[in-house]
C-alpha cells in the first residue's frame, strides 16, 4: 500500500489528481501499470482493499491530459476511468450560493 505520511510533498512538477473507477469498474489495472511508470507515483488509493474505486496519484499536468484522453479513447461505459485535479474539499466555499 502507498505511503501516506504527512511528509509526503508534491513534486515541483507534478500536481495531484484522483483517478477515480466510475461504475464499479477496477482500478487494479490502472494501479499496475502506475506501478511500472516512473512519472506516476500513487500517493493513496481509496477503496476496499481488493476493489479501490478511487486512487490518488502525482503527476504532470501534461501526464494527466494523456491519460484523460487514454481514458476517453479506450474506456466503455461499464469500464471508465476518469482523471481529474485533486483539490481541497471545503465545507463553506466563499462563492457559492447560500443553499439555506
Amino acid at each position: 500500500m502507498p505511503e501516506t505520511s504527512s511528509a509526503t510533498q508534491a513534486m515541483p512538477d507534478k500536481a495531484r489528481f484522483l483517478v477515480h473507477a466510475a461504475r464499479g469498474a477496477p482500478l487494479n489495472d490502472f494501479l499496475a501499470v502506475a506501478s511500472t511508470d516512473p512519472e506516476i507515483a500513487v500517493v493513496d488509493v481509496i477503496g476496499p482493499r481488493d476493489r479501490p474505486h478511487t486512487a490518488v496519484v502525482e503527476i504532470s499536468p501534461d501526464k494527466a491530459r494523456l491519460l484523460d484522453q487514454h481514458f476517453r479513447l479506450t474506456g466503455t461505459p461499464s469500464h471508465q476511468l476518469t482523471i481529474e485535479p485533486d483539490r481541497p474539499l471545503s465545507m463553506f466555499d466563499s462563492d457559492a450560493a447560500d443553499p439555506f
